[in-house]
């Protein structure tokens, strides 16, 4: 037996903890981390997934009313052969205010799930969002632009993820 494999096994049966117990059996209904007390990992989870997808759409959103015009003009040349090149101006609008309402709510379900203890917030700006991603996608099919269609699953799989975390 190498000199490796013997220190591991005895790290092993010497340490209190096994290492095959689950983080659940470690801590029961709650976790902690960096002194700040969690109902579980599923809502650490939650608010991570919040701060990450808020900080996307927030910048995204802002973007759209800094540069309108840069925006617009791309909106007009991405949709140009669509049907939806006579509505660029209000679906920028649309899509801005969407990015922006689902960003908000996602920082406020931040500061409320820990000032209240629960994600409701971080629900409701989940489902806001991936209502967004969905008009998006549809938007990028509608123009053709497939490689931009596929640049947006990672999002909505994430958004997803927390959403299906709540339950």
């Amino acid at each position: 037996m190498k000199k490796s494999n013997i220190i591991i096994l005895l790290i092993c049966l010497i340490h209190p903890i096994s290492f095959a117990q689950s983080v659940s059996e470690l801590y029961g209904d709650r976790i902690e981390l960096l002194g700040i007390t969690f109902k579980d990992p599923l809502v650490l989870c939650q608010i991570l997934i919040a701060i990450f997808i808020s900080i996307a759409f927030i910048q995204s959103g802002i973007d759209k009313i800094i540069d309108r015009k840069g925006n617009l003009e791309f909106f007009n040349a991405h949709f140009s052969d669509s049907i939806l090149k006579g509505l660029t101006p209000l679906l920028l609008t649309i899509l801005t205010l969407f990015e922006l309402t689902g960003g908000i709510m996602l920082v406020y379900g931040i500061y409320f799930a820990f000032a209240e203890k629960t994600t409701l917030w971080i629900f409701y700006g989940f489902v806001v969002l991936a209502l967004t991603l969905i008009l998006l996608f549809a938007g990028q099919r509608i123009a053709k632009d497939y490689l931009g269609a596929a640049d947006l699953v990672p999002y909505f799989m994430l958004i997803i993820l927390g959403i299906m975390s709540m339950y």
